[in-house]
């Protein structure tokens, strides 16, 4: 089953079966659709489940039914911002960005992920949705990898037995009389010892020399200098690398890591493991267990703004680290602190500009008028300005507000950036790509002065 972001789709007689498969994941919390719940189910960004921003409280999509005494006689399916691919009941489903048409590759999704993970988007032929779930997971090994490396090489204590005259801890009874009988003058002992060769980062090297096998791997693996650097870092780390033992690294494994310091390490854990077991969408193995990776589309709509908008002094404030928030007030009993923390997608202080992104096909005149608006003031901004994707021409709105303002000449605009279509293959669509980031970045300079 194919669908699209932000749509609806009606059954028919002949396939509401299918409809009806997806009963168990239809109308539930995404939090509640993730791993810790005995599910393979992979979802980037891979934090949102800790988020307090409410998405880990979006569906993933509503079904409705219509049921005439035990027959169903209609099932309406209603996506939200998730794509991807899942598979449940026996039935593969994938949810393609909106911008794509049926039966071709999803070039925008593509596209946002290529500009937000830094990446080269080598392979986009893909016969089945397991074999994209699978090249997915790879493209994200890079960045997951980067993230925990920025808290340090994963050490942990190793419990390592000697047979020497440097006794250093505890004394192996067993082992003694076994090898040093008569006595030789070594003495059988183990020592705990924090050690950088461990379970986890062997798991991350066989990730490494099992993906490194492939074009797609060997790309991914040498994209910058920074993952090159990273990469060596665990090949350093893990002298004792064997790729006889690969079966027994996945084993110890199986117990996710919980480290308050090394806690970036968890998801890298979980990827790893995904990617080694091969854990394609297996249809009808277990049923109703869910697998499959999903991508947040409004976060990587956001995120891909923040490639363009970067490069024209944008602060792009980061809700899910909790980094460059605002507030709208300070409480001075019993201390001083602030308080309300809010966080616009982007703004730029020395012209009082800010930019909000919306992955949707309108703008919401109450609450999202209401938050911008929140905003202009808190920050005494002069422009307000909402970016939508469209498959329309690209589309641009003004309206000023009233009684606020220098000569009350404040604004809210509102910018509907046209995605390229019918495209006949990827590159086409990049360079077309380029070309509407250009055109958005001569309207915006047009409306704003740098």
């Amino acid at each position: 089953m194919i669908l699209s972001d932000n749509s609806t789709r009606s059954s028919t007689p002949d396939n509401i079966e299918e409809f009806l498969k997806l009963q168990n994941i239809a109308n539930r919390k995404i939090s509640e659709l993730l791993d810790d719940q005995g599910n393979n189910l992979f979802i980037y960004p891979h934090s949102f489940q800790k988020c307090d921003d409410g998405t880990d409280k979006q569906i993933l999509f509503s079904l409705q039914t219509t049921w005439s005494g035990d027959t169903c006689k209609k099932a309406v399916l209603e996506t939200g911002n998730i794509a991807g691919f899942i598979g449940v009941n026996g039935l593969s489903v994938a949810i393609h960005s909106r911008f794509s048409k049926d039966g071709e590759e999803d070039f925008f999704l593509h596209y946002m992920l290529e500009k937000v993970l830094g990446i080269n988007m080598v392979n986009l032929s893909h016969g089945t949705n397991d074999e994209a779930v699978f090249d997915f997971l790879i493209y994200l090994f890079p960045q997951l990898l980067n993230e925990a490396l920025s808290q340090g090489v994963y050490k942990e204590y190793r419990r390592n037995d000697y047979n020497d005259a440097n006794v250093k801890g505890p004394i192996g009874i067993n082992r003694h009389l076994k090898f040093n009988m008569p006595f030789n003058g070594r003495i059988a002992y183990s020592t705990r010892e924090f050690s950088y060769d461990n379970h986890v980062t062997q798991l991350i090297r066989h990730t490494i020399e099992y993906i490194g096998r492939t074009k797609l791997g060997k790309t991914v693996l040498e994209k910058d200098a920074e993952m090159r650097s990273n990469v060596g870092r665990i090949v350093s780390a893990t002298s004792q690398y064997n790729p006889r033992e690969r079966e027994k690294v996945i084993k110890s494994n199986l117990k996710i890591i919980s480290h308050p310091y090394y806690s970036r390490y968890t998801d890298l854990q979980k990827l790893c493991l995904r990617i080694l077991r091969h854990e394609r969408i297996k249809y009808g193995v277990n049923e109703d267990k869910i697998s499959g990776i999903l991508f947040d589309v409004s976060y990587l709509w956001e995120e891909y703004l923040a490639t363009i908008l970067a490069e024209q002094g944008f602060v792009h404030p980061n809700n899910k680290k909790g980094t460059g928030s605002i507030y709208l007030a300070k409480q001075f009993l019993p201390n001083v602190c602030n308080r309300y923390p809010r966080y616009p997608d982007y703004y730029r202080e020395t012209d009082k500009v800010i930019v909000d992104a919306k992955y949707k096909n309108g703008i919401d005149t109450r609450d999202d008028i209401k938050q911008m608006i929140t905003y202009i003031y808190r920050l005494k901004g002069q422009k307000g300005i909402f970016i939508l994707p469209t498959f329309k021409a690209p589309e641009y709105e003004i309206c000023k507000l009233l009684g606020y303002g220098l000569e009350n000449s404040a604004e809210i605009e509102i910018y509907q950036c046209h995605i390229p279509q019918a495209m006949s293959d990827y590159s086409s669509f990049r360079l077309a790509m380029a070309d509407m980031e250009q055109a958005m970045a001569t309207k915006f300079n047009c409306i704003i002065t740098i």
